[in-house]
């Protein structure tokens, strides 16, 4: 891959970006520590660099990976011999008749190339912690509690170590695409060799790769899970000490969390019937996040009587039973098996 795409030059930067968002987390994070202890912050005129600065870096770093995905675009495609063309094209009109959703056809002038969306593999940890890390600056310039402020800069470092060290998108750039397409580039297959590999990487393009809603539906569940730990960290504050601007803030992400989340699940139906037919419903990870969108809307229920007695803590206890629902849903990827499983 290293003839066809500037793979040295992406992870060599990228490493850059992710030892410098590294540093800067950490001593965010432990800034945080300090300042938590504090009865006042010890930098309270400057504490909001450090958090600037990381979200610089994750914009930064979002763009880089952006640059890379732009070049798998321009640099690969699925090209067959003009021969094959007539009568791959006919063998996918037999296939696709009958069907609700089928593979389009094989155009030998524009042949089809990968339009990856920027949240796959190690991808997905980077934009969800980015998103985390935009909101966190933003209630970080907003709020005068500095305690939240500094829970808020632990919460960045505790991400940033999870991507350097378990989850860094740079280090080793999309393994499984590659390792996926890396045979369709050795030398020296036969004709038949190569349409069977064709129509295993054909179908996962369309229905995977490129899908439309592979531009939507992800994206919108990581904003969601980057709003549920902002409302997650409120919660916490909530049962700790009554603050009504925590309480507001804390809420107003929960709504667009959970616009988002609703929004997510809702365009991943048409999605998971083209990709799957009927047979998805029972999907671990869809039955889970509907779990999680059943107690997100009881929290906003309970939300509305918060005035009431003991119902402000009720809420509390509710918005962090949330997070622990998102957390469960995005691990049930990993130990559950089903379509969305990750392993």
């Amino acid at each position: 891959m290293d003839s066809l795409l500037p793979m040295t030059a992406f992870t060599l930067a990228g490493r850059f970006i992710m030892h410098a968002l590294l540093v800067f987390s950490c001593a965010a994070g432990i800034s945080g520590v300090v300042d938590l202890f504090r009865s006042t912050p010890l930098f309270a005129r400057r504490s909001g660099i450090l958090p600037g600065c990381v979200a610089v870096l994750f914009v930064g770093g979002f763009l880089w990976i952006c640059w890379f995905h732009y070049q798998i675009f321009t640099h690969i495609s699925l090209e067959l011999p003009a021969g094959m063309v007539d009568w791959l094209n006919r063998q996918l009109a037999a296939a696709n008749r009958g069907q609700a959703y089928g593979l389009p056809l094989y155009d030998p002038v524009s042949p089809p190339r990968y339009c990856i969306p920027v949240w796959i593999e190690n991808e997905k940890y980077f934009f969800w912690f980015m998103s985390f890390g935009l909101m966190a600056f933003w209630t970080h310039c907003r709020m005068e509690n500095h305690r939240l402020r500094a829970v808020l800069r632990i919460f960045l470092g505790i991400q940033a170590c999870i991507l350097f060290f378990v989850a860094d998108p740079f280090q080793n750039p999309l393994p499984k695409f590659f390792a996926e397409i890396a045979p369709w580039f050795d030398a020296g297959q036969n004709p038949m060799a190569r349409f069977g590999l064709f129509m295993r990487l054909y179908p996962k393009m369309v229905f995977y790769y490129n899908a439309e809603y592979m531009w939507f539906h992800p994206p919108l569940l990581f904003l969601s899970y980057a709003a549920i730990t902002m409302t997650f960290i409120a919660s916490i504050f909530m049962l700790a000490r009554r603050e009504q601007s925590v309480e507001a803030m804390g809420y107003a992400y929960a709504k667009f969390g959970y616009f988002m989340l609703t929004l997510g699940m809702l365009l991943g139906y048409p999605w998971a019937l083209k990709a799957w037919g009927p047979n998805w419903w029972w999907d671990p990870k869809i039955c889970s996040s509907i779990m999680m969108w059943a107690i997100f809307s009881t929290y906003l229920h309970t939300r509305l009587y918060a005035n009431k007695k003991w119902m402000w803590y009720f809420t509390s206890v509710l918005g962090i039973l949330c997070f622990a629902a998102m957390v469960f849903t995005f691990l049930a990827s990993f130990f559950f098996p089903g379509e969305h499983t990750f392993q």
